[in-house]
């Protein structure tokens, strides 16, 4: 199943088919060994930092990350995520989803803190 995912306070489509991690297993595995960019929504069992934060390790690309509240508000932003980075990625306020996507997505949908999304 895909989705598509609008940052509607800036009116642009960050995705257009977007996956949904939701499992413990898929959640784990994000984007790992994944051969192109997509979009990845990891949705964690509760809202915190410990629960949506990630690493790069066995990704064969880079990404940008944006974390949602359960309110679907953006909370933090990363860009350019380096693939088999061994840092631990967190966000700076607890979130609820993490959408991975593909390297740029945040510059060209101008996505900022505090902007609203919505998931359809």
């Amino acid at each position: 199943m895909t989705m598509k995912i609008t940052n509607k306070t800036r009116k642009t489509v960050i995705a257009d088919n977007a996956k949904e991690a939701r499992s413990f297993l898929s959640r784990a595995r994000g984007l790992m060994l994944a051969r192109t960019p997509q979009t990845l929504v990891i949705t964690a069992p509760d809202q915190s930092i410990e629960e949506t934060s990630i690493h790069m390790w066995f990704m064969l690309f880079p990404i940008d990350v944006i974390w949602l509240d359960s309110r679907l508000k953006v909370v933090d932003t990363f860009k350019g995520a380096k693939p088999w980075s061994f840092r631990i990625f967190r966000p700076e306020l607890s979130a609820k989803y993490v959408v991975e996507c593909p390297v740029g997505t945040i510059t060209k949908t101008k996505t900022r803190a505090e902007d609203d999304f919505s998931f359809g």
